[in-house]
């Protein structure tokens, strides 16, 4: 089975079946959490003294793009 935002991004005209918004709607919520969470990075970044170089650690599996539709799936 094919997750939503796969399944979206094959076909945009049923995002409005799945998810309730529009296709350009999705793309501009993603565009939007994709900037605040850079805007948050780079202020954490400011605030955090580090021991360790920046980029280690365990890397995010869920990307804003999934966070929005899963967010969005959830509400509906």
């Amino acid at each position: 089975m094919t997750s939503i935002l796969e399944r979206i991004e094959l076909y945009p005209q049923e995002s409005k079946r799945l998810i309730g918004i529009k296709y350009e709607d999705i793309m501009t919520l993603v565009a939007l959490a994709e900037k605040r969470h850079l805007d948050k990075q780079v202020e954490i970044e400011k605030r955090e003294i580090r021991l360790i170089a920046s980029g280690g650690g365990r890397k995010a599996e869920m990307t804003p793009k999934n966070g929005v539709c899963l967010y969005l799936v959830d509400l509906r």
